[in-house]
């Protein structure tokens, strides 16, 4: 296979930019095609005086000068086009974020969509597409400025949407990416603002505004332990709650063995607490993705879907049908609130009205409008809290089967318990 000398090469490439080629990249890429196609003619018997005229008849009567034209229009139409999918993209991104925002505010269904996806266009195409037209408009001694910016806006977006979502690692995206931007981006990109200011205490004035709005940001993402210690012992209080009338409760069957009342007692409240322990399980399964086992045992401050709305809502809300749809609540705290009623019907009947607080005929007003105990307790709630209020439940039941069984121990016969009231 022939091969050019590089005197015949650096003819070439002198006969290339004597004819217009101005553009680095394309007069490199005109001189590997020349020279392949050269090469390949002089292989076939051509000396290179005329392999070298025949190449050059094949780029028309133009000529190079002709494709540098072409290129130079083709180049300009894709960047016209590329720079108008960077603002639809930016459009698509900041309308979706915005709708998703407020739909958050007012807990409306499909919030978490919009707001992932329009995180995921302004981190994986908006941001990405900036940053390819600021590398390629500046020099080059300011490329690793628009790198750092734009590593610290998508860390920082990303962070965001995790921490909105409640997804775990949003608080180490968030501290990376105002870091990129707090240390890196903004001082250097005011300090060249500020040399070339005419209005240099403005500049500096905005410089300190953007690093303390930086700062602030950076201390509010770590504000909510005191919230989740909070949170803490409020279920911790719950489960303390619950263990002491269950243990009270264990003690007063035995002294009741032979009494029929405290084994419907039994029955009924047992049957209603499990219903609702049931409904809490599958709540924490579908929304962590997890087995059942690790859904007993897992730490409500460990959820990383603790936050979310959606599911709650879909899952109480959405089939009708199921198990463990929002009826299920409600059916649970009748069976035990007719359970007990039916043991002892007109004197424990206060009892068990005193203990189980949730009235489900009451209806509530909610941003104006008239809904249901349900819907107002538990339609489009975080999943935290939907699952707190399932526990208060719980020892709402525990506690009416403790005053039940306080009850027939204060009866002196209560082995016998008088039928239909």
């Amino acid at each position: 296979m022939s091969e050019l000398s590089e005197q015949q090469v650096a003819l070439i490439s002198a006969y290339i930019k004597q004819h217009g080629i101005a553009q680095d990249e394309l007069h490199d890429d005109l001189l590997d095609h020349v020279c392949t196609s050269i090469e390949r003619l002089m292989d076939d018997g051509k000396n290179f005086e005329d392999a070298f005229e025949q190449t050059i008849k094949l780029f028309g009567p133009g000529g190079l000068k002709q494709v540098q034209q072409q290129t130079f229009e083709l180049l300009t139409e894709m960047n016209e086009t590329m720079k108008k999918v960077t603002f639809l993209f930016g459009l698509t991104s900041t309308f979706l974020l915005l709708a998703g925002t407020i739909f958050k505010l007012q807990h409306w269904f499909g919030a978490g969509l919009m707001i992932v996806v329009g995180a995921g266009l302004l981190a994986a195409g908006y941001l990405p597409m900036v940053l390819y037209h600021k590398l390629k408009e500046s020099p080059s001694n300011e490329r690793l400025v628009h790198v750092a910016g734009y590593l610290g806006m998508s860390l920082a977006t990303v962070g965001a949407l995790f921490k909105i979502m409640h997804w775990p690692g949003a608080g180490v995206m968030l501290i990376a990416g105002l870091a990129f931007l707090g240390f890196i981006y903004v001082p250097i990109y005011y300090f060249k603002k500020y040399q070339t200011s005419v209005n240099k205490p403005i500049t500096l004035t905005t410089s300190f505004v953007a690093l303390t709005c930086l700062v602030v940001v950076f201390a509010l993402v770590n504000v909510n332990s005191s919230v989740k210690f909070d949170q803490g012992l409020a279920f911790a209080e719950q489960q303390s709650m619950t263990d002491s009338y269950t243990d009270r409760s264990t003690k007063m069957y035995v002294a009741l063995e032979d009494v029929s009342a405290a084994s419907d007692i039994k029955s009924v409240s047992q049957s209603g607490w499990q219903q609702l322990e049931e409904i809490k399980i599958h709540l924490i399964t579908t929304a962590e993705g997890i087995s059942r086992a690790e859904a007993q045992t897992m730490p409500l401050a460990h959820m990383g879907k603790k936050y979310n709305y959606d599911i709650p809502t879909h899952i109480l809300f959405g089939d009708e049908g199921s198990e463990f749809n929002i009826g299920a609540i409600g059916e649970a705290l009748r069976k035990v609130d007719d359970g007990l009623q039916g043991v002892y019907s007109e004197e424990v009947r206060p009892l068990v009205n005193s203990s189980l607080t949730a009235d489900l005929s009451i209806m509530f007003d909610h941003n104006g409008q008239s809904v249901d105990w349900e819907t107002f307790h538990f339609y489009q709630r975080p999943l935290i809290g939907v699952i707190g209020h399932i526990s208060k439940l719980q020892i709402d039941i525990r506690q009416a089967e403790y005053q039940a069984l306080m009850y027939l121990l204060s009866q002196p016969a209560a082995s016998d318990p008088p039928s239909g009231g």
